[in-house]
C-alpha cells in the first residue's frame, strides 16, 4: 500500500509539473520583439490581443531606420498567428507568429524584405542583483548598435569596470586600444527596448593613476573671436601631475608665473552614452541625444544619468575620463586621464524623453545639444520645461516665473561637433513647489 501511495504521488507530482511547464498556445500580449534582416535588425515593443481567434495588435517601428509604427491584424491558424501589417492603411507585409519554447517566433516579409521574428517577455529586475567585476578586453570608437554586446547584465545590477584615456591607455600608460575617446563596451540592458529610459547611477568615479595630459599650448579657434591670432610656445609640457592623496592637480613643468598653481581635482567621465536613434553609428567624439561626448564636469560620482534609449538592449558605452575640466572644454581636451567606475542600472519602462537629464545631490539637469549655441541653449530650456510640466504639472506662466527666477545654464562643450548647454536647477529651489 506504501509503494502503491508512492507511486500515485510520483505520477501527480509528474503530471503537475508538465502542466505547470506546458506551453500557452496564445501569443496575446506584450513582448520585445527583434525583427532581423540581410542588412541588421530592429526592435521594437509589441502588444497583440486575440479575441475568438481573431489577433489584433500593434507594434514599434521594425524597420531599419526605426520610422513607422505598425498595426497587425489576423487571424489563428492552426496555432499561428497569420498578420497583415499595416503603416496606417499602407499595407506593408505579412507575418506568420506562433509560440515556440515561451517565446514568440515567426517569420514573413516588411517593405519587402524578408525578415525573422523573435520575441520575448517584458524583463523584469532580478531578483537578486549582480554585481559584475567587468575587466574589458575589447574597446570600441563609436555608439553604435552594430558593435556584440561586450557585457550582458539586467536592471539593479552594478557594475565594475575601468576605462581607457583618451588616447586608448590604462592605468599602466599601456596601450590597450586605438585612440578617439576609447569606450568601454557596449553593455546589454535585459529588458531595455525603445522608448524607455536607461537610468544610470555613478556610484563612484576615481583616478587610477597619477598623470593625465591635457592639449593646452593654446585655445580651441571655436573659443575665440573669428581671425584672433595666438603664439604657441614651442615645446609646451601637456602633462600634469595628479596628487591624489592631497586631491589636487598640478602641471608637471610650470612656468615661474604658474609655479604655485593648484587645482582641485574633479574626476569625471567625459563620454558616455547609448547606441543612437536611426541606427546610426556616431564616433566616441561625438555628441546627440544618445549622450556621447558630453564632456559635462557633473557626470561625475553620485550623479544618476537618464537616456532615452533608442536600440534593443540600450547598449551603454564609456570613457573619456577627465581629472578636471573647465567649463566648454575650451582647449579642446581636459585633463585627460583613466579611471575606475562603479555604476548601477536601473530601467524606466516606456517613458523616455528625447534628451538626456541627469541629478546629483544639488540639482536636476538637462542637456542641450543642436548645431549651433543659441539652438542648444533653446533645446535644454525646452527640455527643462518639459520636465516641469511632466515632474510637477506646472502651466507654462508657472514655468516661467520659476525660470525666469531660478535656471542656471552651463556651457558644457563647446568644440565639439554640436555644442552642448546645459539648463540645471536646484533642488533647494524643487524642494519648495507643490508635488502634481
Amino acid at each position: 500500500m506504501r509503494f502503491a501511495i508512492g507511486l500515485l504521488l510520483s505520477v501527480l507530482i509528474s503530471a503537475c509539473a508538465q502542466f505547470s511547464d506546458a506551453q500557452p498556445a496564445t501569443v496575446a500580449g506584450q513582448w520585445d520583439v527583434t525583427a532581423s534582416f540581410a542588412n541588421g535588425s530592429s526592435a521594437a515593443s509589441m502588444t497583440l490581443t486575440e479575441t475568438g481567434g481573431v489577433i489584433e495588435g500593434t507594434s514599434g517601428p521594425l524597420d531599419e531606420n526605426r520610422y513607422f509604427p505598425l498595426t497587425l491584424k489576423g487571424a489563428l491558424v492552426r496555432g499561428v498567428a497569420e498578420l497583415d501589417v499595416a503603416r496606417g492603411t499602407t499595407p506593408v507585409g505579412k507575418l506568420s507568429l506562433s509560440m515556440r519554447n515561451w517565446q514568440l517566433a515567426g517569420t514573413g516579409v516588411l517593405y519587402g524584405v524578408p525578415v525573422t521574428i523573435a520575441g520575448v517577455r517584458p524583463q523584469q529586475v532580478a531578483a537578486v542583483p549582480v554585481v559584475y567585476d567587468f575587466r574589458p578586453t575589447t574597446f570600441v570608437l563609436q555608439y553604435s548598435a552594430r558593435h556584440a554586446p561586450a557585457l550582458r547584465i539586467r536592471p539593479g545590477d552594478t557594475v565594475k569596470t575601468i576605462t581607457l584615456d583618451n588616447l586608448g591607455r590604462d592605468a599602466a600608460l599601456q596601450y590597450r586600444g586605438m585612440p578617439g575617446n576609447t569606450l568601454t563596451g557596449p553593455i546589454w540592458v535585459e529588458g531595455a527596448m525603445p522608448g524607455d529610459t536607461l537610468v544610470v547611477k555613478l556610484n563612484k568615479v576615481r583616478l587610477n593613476r597619477d598623470t593625465a595630459e591635457m592639449a593646452s599650448s593654446g585655445l580651441d579657434g571655436r573659443a575665440l573671436l573669428p581671425g584672433v591670432a595666438q603664439v604657441r610656445t614651442p615645446g609646451w609640457n601637456n602633462t600634469w601631475v595628479l596628487d591624489r592623496e592631497r586631491g589636487v592637480a598640478r602641471p608637471q613643468s610650470p612656468t615661474e608665473k604658474l609655479a604655485a598653481l593648484e587645482l582641485p581635482l574633479k574626476p569625471m567621465i567625459g563620454s558616455i552614452g547609448v547606441a543612437p536613434m536611426f541606427n546610426q553609428a556616431l564616433m566616441a567624439g561625438d555628441v546627440a541625444f544618445h549622450g556621447g561626448n558630453m564632456d559635462y564636469d557633473r557626470v561625475a560620482e553620485g550623479a544618476t544619468l537618464y537616456f532615452p534609449v533608442w536600440t534593443a538592449g540600450a547598449l551603454l558605452s564609456l570613457g573619456d575620463g577627465h581629472a578636471l575640466q573647465g567649463d566648454g572644454e575650451i582647449s579642446g581636451q581636459g585633463l585627460e586621464t583613466s579611471l575606475d567606475v562603479e555604476l548601477t542600472v536601473a530601467l524606466i519602462k516606456g517613458d523616455a524623453m528625447q534628451q538626456v537629464w541627469l541629478e546629483d545631490a544639488d540639482a536636476v539637469m538637462v542637456t542641450g545639444i543642436e548645431n549651433g549655441l543659441d539652438a542648444s541653449l533653446q533645446r535644454a530650456t525646452t527640455g527643462m520645461s518639459a520636465w516641469l510640466k511632466k515632474r510637477y504639472g506646472l502651466s507654462d506662466s508657472e514655468i516661467a516665473l520659476l525660470l525666469s527666477s531660478s535656471i542656471e545654464y552651463d556651457i558644457a562643450e563647446i568644440v565639439d561637433p554640436r555644442p552642448h548647454v546645459v539648463a540645471r536647477i536646484s533642488k533647494a529651489v524643487l524642494a519648495k513647489l507643490k508635488p502634481q
